[in-house]
């Protein structure tokens, strides 16, 4: 298989891996108090935003012609960098959520 093809394989797991787990985070999300709910929606939906980003770019490695492939893997990389830091800041803050409660 054509290298190209694996690393767009990669990357369509990777991207199916980190949906599924904004998914959960906003499964878990909705258990919280309505004010964390507040709390974590700015969060959330910056996820969703990269998560949307992460299958733009995906789109364009599938339509990356030779002279960009390398320019296209590396803002891939670059964007999907940002989502797993983001998801797994996210859980983080969901493990250990502020005392308040208004």
């Amino acid at each position: 298989m054509e290298k190209r093809e694996l690393y767009k394989k990669k990357y369509e797991a990777q991207v199916h891996e980190w949906s599924a787990r904004v998914q959960t985070l906003v499964a878990q999300t909705e258990k919280l108090t309505a004010k964390a709910q507040l709390d974590a929606k700015p969060r959330l939906d910056a996820l969703h935003g990269k998560l949307a980003t992460a299958k733009g770019k995906l789109h364009e490695i599938t339509e990356a012609t030779d002279e960009r492939w390398d320019d296209v893997v590396k803002a891939a990389e670059t964007v999907w960098t940002d989502l797993k830091a983001s998801v797994e800041g996210a859980y983080d803050t969901l493990k250990h959520p502020s005392k308040k409660d208004g």
